[in-house]
């Protein structure tokens, strides 16, 4: 339902399943976050640690299974500010850098 949506703000169709699924759920084991998000399980570890990475999803419990789960929906605020601050570092960095690819342009098109 809101895979596409999820998917604009910088997520994979499968982590946005995941995500989804988790938040539906709550805290489930790798085996049934996999089932029900229809993602091969060890797709779903590895989405998983992407998710946890980015800082939307966590691990909780220390028995012998742990159990998964989102963190709380406002954190994609942090996550997508994140991502907005890596691309104005990119932009600022290729204002500095386009004059020298010009030249490079203009001197390969000679």
């Amino acid at each position: 339902m809101f895979v596409k949506d999820i998917e604009r703000l910088g997520l994979t169709e499968k982590e946005s399943r995941v995500y989804l699924t988790s938040l539906r759920v709550g805290p489930v084991s790798m085996q049934v976050l996999a089932r029900k998000s229809k993602v091969d399980r060890g797709t779903a570890y590895h989405v998983a640690q992407t998710l946890t990475e980015k800082g939307l999803f966590e691990i909780v419990g220390d028995g012998k299974r742990p159990l998964f789960r989102v963190t709380h929906p406002a954190r994609l605020y942090n996550y997508v500010e994140q991502q907005k601050q890596k691309a104005d570092a990119q932009y600022a960095a290729m204002q500095i850098m386009i004059n020298d690819l010009e030249t490079l342009y203009q001197v390969g098109a000679d």
